[in-house]
């Protein structure tokens, strides 16, 4: 037997507790003390199991010290000291130190390893390098930040708590003062440098419209239009579905949550939003009056407010339109910005009221989030907005709910390429659609709203709201004479149309043709200024946020998957069985609870392998169709994926098929009215009122920021659904990537 020194004696035998990390050999097993679990913030459940997996914890830049660790257990050494960085269970690497004894059998070979791992400033300050920083909690439980730091050729610890304490301060009163800046006689705007220029186009423009009204009396539309002449500033108009997060992208832009965010429509009427002096509100009625709200009594409830009476049947406050002026919002000069209602939340008033707000928007911007492919309700509306405007450009929204799919530390999939794909999607949609390229701009207005008065910081940066704002910029240029002359082609547009449609006859149709004939000399006769040139996300200074729990994801990664399959096949609706066909109006929503399920990453590779958009797949030794085979090892579940519904031409016995394979209907959650109204033109629906169903919910990492409330509006919906189409009700499941819910 090995004798044992006075420092092991006292270290291991002498000491009153457990120690902190045991190993026992040959089989490598490890365990760890509560005490030591509580500070790596690790549970029982997601802690290694093995030394091996121990060793995935360690800092990339630590891994030669395991190499000599490994040297010290199979070699003649019995103590020992070491020094890295450990990953701990919320996502920071921590450096501990560890001092370890190696108890050996009489061959030598290593019986067991105990060890004391202590996070000790000591420690750390040891492999720090000057301006690394350490948190760490005294006895009163005040969290303090402190910073290497190098005196005199010696490396010592400050406390720099209280600066960024003061730095926190500091933001939360400029906050405040935004808040409350109020001017009690704030000055006009002044004219734009091309008034002159403008003031002539605007006069001949009137009379051509005024000369239409004559004959198209009563036209809203052109009323609408005639209206817009006054506003010297160009404007933008923010529109998509409800949720997508159009009022998000503006109070990004204001730097302040002013604009209601909720999943329904909150307002039929225009909200115009600018930069100022004073920080406003006007309220524009329909009989004249003007109301105006300042200073501190500006609030996001009032907002509310005034946004729910705008809303009532027949808009019975009179409430024209909101115009917001705020200061150092991130609007550019000759620029201003209107909300508009959720298309798909107007039912059927939706397309009145955005007649009659259509004519008065200089360009569009659409926004779009992350994940979901353009629908049915998207290109209703698109064909609206195009239908009087041809200058739309898209706003990839919550780009923040992109994360790296990581295995073992190994990037599978980085946000950065999954971005890159939402962005090439809706540009391929569009050009399915319309035959057109269309610029598309990725944002993230949460993280951008949160980091509004810390510029230089890189969740700003990361943000990509400033790049999107420079993107519109140089249409502040001569933006009056702009503006005009893209509200010149909308007149002429809604002129030719009604000569096209014939809404009027004999000597009035060539009043008509006349008024068109002048307002094309109008805009032939003046130079219009540069569109911008285009936008690439591959030139953006957008850096993708690292998401650090995946480093964790060789420990808990297949007892996440396991879970996941076993809450997926213990649904009623698989009665004891793993065999599903995975349906949808688009096959990608399909592909990623096939990842999941499968825990296969192939949403990327299988496009490229020469799979045809027509063509089945399957998991399973039966091959139905012609499938083409998916090779999953780790998985006795037999799955069937089919093409998005457009392109399933098999004819099919849709009842003798889900009698073996329970039908999975894959729906876009952010996206829940347009998803169930593609799924009442499926080839398959038919067969689900007829046997047992699942309705999968992917996209559930939406709820992790403001969503929430939709989840108590899914069930009316789905019920409704299910009762005016006779379906059997089907069991749900929502899901998101990496992640369980």
């Amino acid at each position: 037997m090995i004798k044992l020194s006075e420092w092991e004696r006292d270290k291991f035998i002498n000491t009153p507790h457990l120690p902190d990390v045991t190993v026992i050999f040959p089989s490598r097993e490890i365990y760890f003390s509560p005490e030591l679990l509580n500070v790596m913030r690790l549970t029982i459940d997601t802690c290694p199991k093995t030394l091996d997996q121990w060793y995935e914890l360690c800092h990339p830049e630590d891994h030669m010290k395991l190499s000599r660790l490994e040297g010290i257990i199979y070699g003649h050494e019995n103590t020992f000291t070491m020094t890295r960085k450990l990953y701990c269970g919320d996502g920071v690497y921590r450096n501990f130190r560890l001092d370890g004894f190696i108890q050996r059998d009489n061959s030598g070979r290593p019986v067991k390893l105990t060890g004391s791992e202590t996070l000790a400033l000591r420690a750390w300050l040891e492999v720090a390098q000057e301006g690394d920083r350490i948190e760490c909690t005294e006895n009163n439980g005040r969290a303090k930040i402190l910073e290497a730091v190098r005196i005199q050729g010696v490396m010592t610890l400050r406390d720099i708590g209280w600066i960024e304490d003061m730095e926190q301060e500091n933001l939360r009163l400029r906050r405040e003062l935004q808040r409350r800046i109020f001017s009690p006689d704030p000055s006009m705007p002044s004219l734009p440098e091309d008034y002159t220029q403008g003031s002539i186009i605007k006069r001949d423009l009137e009379d051509c419209i005024n000369s239409a009204l004559n004959v198209l009396t009563g036209n809203s539309q052109l009323k609408a239009l005639r209206r817009s002449l006054n506003e010297t500033s160009l404007t933008i108009g923010i529109a998509g579905l409800t949720s997508s997060g159009k009022s998000s992208f503006i109070n990004a832009l204001l730097g302040e949550r002013l604009i209601p965010e909720q999943t329904r429509a909150t307002t039929n009427i225009p909200i115009i939003c600018r930069e100022g002096e004073a920080r406003v509100a006007r309220v524009l009625y329909q009989d004249g009056r003007t109301e105006e709200i300042r200073g501190s009594k500006l609030t996001g409830s009032y907002m509310k407010n005034i946004a729910s009476e705008s809303f009532n049947p027949g808009n019975k406050s009179g409430i024209a339109r909101l115009e917001i002026i705020m200061p150092g919002a991130m609007i550019p000069e000759g620029i201003c910005f209107a909300d508009t209602p959720g298309f798909d939340a107007l039912a059927s008033s939706g397309g009145a009221a955005l007649r009659n707000v259509l004519p008065e928007l200089d360009m569009i911007i659409y926004v779009t989030p992350v994940r979901a492919r353009l629908k049915g309700s998207d290109y209703d509306y698109l064909r609206l907005l195009m239908s009087m405007n041809g200058r739309v450009v898209f706003v990839l929204s919550q780009i923040d709910l992109e994360r790296d799919d990581s295995e073992a530390g190994r990037v599978i999939h980085s946000a950065h390429d999954k971005i890159l794909g939402d962005i090439n999607a809706i540009r391929q949609d569009m050009r399915n659609f319309c035959g057109r390229d269309f610029d598309v701009i990725p944002v993230s207005s949460k993280t951008a709203l949160e980091n509004f008065y810390d510029k230089k910081s890189q969740a700003w940066i990361d943000s990509n709201l400033e790049d999107a704002v420079s993107y519109f910029a140089p249409l502040g240029v001569n933006a009056f004479t702009r503006a005009l002359l893209l509200r010149a082609e909308r007149a002429l547009r809604l002129v030719e149309g009604a000569v096209t449609r014939k809404e009027v006859s004999g000597s009035s149709r060539w009043r008509l043709q006349e008024v068109a004939g002048k307002i094309r000399r109008l805009i032939s006769g003046s130079e219009m200024p540069e569109m911008p040139s285009g936008y690439s996300f591959s030139e953006s200074v957008i850096t993708p946020k690292q998401d650090g729990r995946n480093i964790l994801s060789s420990l808990i990664t297949s007892m996440r998957e396991r879970e996941f399959m076993s809450r997926f096949f213990a649904l009623n609706a698989f009665h004891g069985r793993k065999k599903a066909v995975l349906l949808g109006a688009e096959r990608n929503q399909s592909m990623k609870l096939f990842s999941r399920l499968s825990h296969n990453l192939m949403l990327e590779v299988l496009p490229d392998g020469g799979v045809t958009s027509g063509e089945w797949l399957s998991t399973g030794h039966v091959m139905p169709f012609g499938c083409v085979s998916v090779p999953v090892t780790g998985s006795d579940a037999d799955l069937l994926i089919a093409p998005s519904n457009v392109n399933i031409t098999q004819s099919i016995d849709w009842h003798k098929l889900f009698r073996e394979y329970v039908p999975v209907v894959s729906v876009d959650l952010a996206r829940v009215d347009s998803g169930l109204s593609d799924l009442v033109n499926s080839p398959y629906i038919t067969g689900l009122a007829l046997t047992e169903w699942v309705l999968s919910f992917g996209n559930a990492g939406l709820f992790d920021t403001r969503q929430i409330d939709l989840v108590s509006q899914v069930p009316r919906r789905v019920n409704e659904f299910v009762e005016l189409n006779g379906l059997k009700s089907p069991e749900w499941f929502i899901f998101e990537n990496y992640k369980i819910f």
